[in-house]
């Protein structure tokens, strides 16, 4: 079950196991002949008919990437290694950037995610704010001349938000959170969408505007819980008990409690 296949090895053994000839999963797809020489890996398939040909064996394309992984879901790459970093761990943040330096060539998406790496690298080690907004400056003049925004994109405005003015970076969450709405129905998403507005309102926090900040945590804390989002829900109750005693309000605690219950049973 560990073994990584190839695509066509893993198409085949899908076939096989569903007791499935090629010619059921090619028909009306390419001839015969060519789907044999697709399992035997003698040529590639295109990326549209490997989409029909997937939804023939009702199986999505995240479930036969999972299985051709070995049963295993893909960790190795850039974006995914650069989300799930702490920001504060410039060992890891190095570790990661020198993997990428030693790639022969950098595409775009390769080449930004490095700047993003330098820019984390300046500000935990010199607090250089403004060398590190340098060193993404290109990332933003690219996506401020798009009008449509992919979700690696998103991602990436979620990696350097709080490099922005408090007033762009709102702006900017706001735009990124309805691109975002085109892939509502995309498994994930709601994570993604959630996660820019804690960082806002993080930044909101940060920058003073506390009661910005809390009328923005009203509004997620339904959503989380709509969402099922408990991880985010428990953060949301914590920062509305941090406003409310910024705020010199009398119920801080109240929401301390209910976020730290939370994090508990987690």
């Amino acid at each position: 079950m560990g073994k990584i296949n190839t695509i066509g090895e893993t198409l085949k053994n899908i076939r096989l196991s569903l007791g499935l000839t090629q010619s059921q999963v090619c028909k009306n797809i390419m001839s015969q002949s060519n789907y044999s020489k697709v399992e035997k890996g003698d040529i590639e398939i295109s990326f549209p008919k490997m989409i029909v040909i997937l939804n023939c064996l009702d199986m999505s394309v995240d479930e036969f990437m999972y299985i051709e992984n070995g049963y295993k879901k893909y960790t190795n790459s850039y974006m995914g290694k650069l989300n799930n970093l702490r920001f504060n761990d410039i060992e890891l943040i190095t570790k990661y950037k020198i993997m990428l330096e030693k790639k022969e060539k950098l595409n775009t998406h390769e080449s930004e995610i490095l700047a993003i790496y330098d820019s984390l690298i300046l500000i935990g080690e010199k607090n250089d704010f403004e060398a590190a907004k340098e060193k993404v400056k290109t990332i933003w003049q690219r996506l401020e001349n798009y009008d449509n925004w992919y979700l690696y994109d998103i991602q990436v405005i979620n990696n350097i938000l709080y490099l922005f003015p408090i007033d762009t970076a709102v702006s900017i969450c706001h735009l990124a959170v309805n691109q975002i709405e085109k892939y509502k129905g995309l498994r994930g998403v709601n994570n993604l969408s959630i996660s820019i507005q804690m960082n806002l309102l993080l930044l909101l926090i940060e920058n003073g505007r506390y009661e910005a900040a809390l009328d923005d945590v009203d509004r997620y804390i339904p959503t989380c819980i709509s969402k099922n989002l408990t991880m985010h829900l428990a953060v949301c109750y914590v920062r509305k008990g941090l406003l409310k005693e910024l705020l010199r309000e009398t119920d801080s605690e109240e929401w301390y409690d209910n976020g730290y219950k939370l994090l508990e049973i987690m």
